[in-house]
């Protein structure tokens, strides 16, 4: 059962891995952006066929758009990450008192309570989003990119991955509650 939750967690987490490469495209396009800014350069490339997401051209819009549109989806799925290796938020100081066991179950009123009902909302409300941005055609009205809905998808799904997670993490809990006390570190 663990082999089957890890892998369900690995997976869950690939694509943050995947999309952490973005941070050094994130670089060029902001040094681009500083580069075209300066010698007044507005459109840099252009081309005949309309590019899903690009449109017919690179202009510095585009290269803003791309800007946040990388940073968005380093924050979405590298908080994937950030959750299976417990990177998030914790309060240390209080954390540290506690015992393990009791750690644990803490983590898992969490987990059940706030984590998968908020990722539930965010499914639910994220698609329906992203959705209507596909339905309406949304894209940057100055020249950026195009199609903003495949950016806003990646909410949903995210928080999909997200909600996997959780449920991996909180079927391990489970079972590290009900093995042996001195595997928590804890005597019952």
């Amino acid at each position: 059962m663990s082999r089957l939750l890890q892998a369900v967690t690995d997976l869950a987490c690939w694509p943050g891995r995947v999309i952490g490469w973005l941070m050094l495209p994130l670089i060029l396009f902001v040094c681009l952006g500083v580069v075209a800014a300066q010698v007044g350069l507005n459109r840099l490339v252009d081309w005949q066929t309309s590019v899903p997401l690009l449109g017919t051209g690179i202009t510095s819009n585009t290269l803003l758009d791309l800007q946040w549109s990388a940073f968005a989806l380093i924050a979405l799925f590298g908080g994937v990450l950030a959750f299976r290796d417990r990177s998030h938020v914790n309060v240390d100081f209080l954390s540290n008192r506690l015992s393990p066991r009791t750690r644990m179950l803490i983590d898992l009123a969490g987990d059940i309570l706030f984590l998968l009902p908020f990722c539930a909302v965010v499914v639910w409300y994220g698609s329906r989003f992203a959705l209507a941005s596909y339905n309406s055609g949304e894209a940057s009205t100055y020249g950026g990119l195009r199609d903003y809905w495949i950016v806003k998808a990646c909410i949903p799904l995210s928080f999909l991955l997200l909600g996997l997670a959780g449920v991996a993490r909180i079927l391990t809990t489970l079972g590290a509650l009900r093995s042996r006390p001195d595997q928590t570190g804890d005597r019952a």
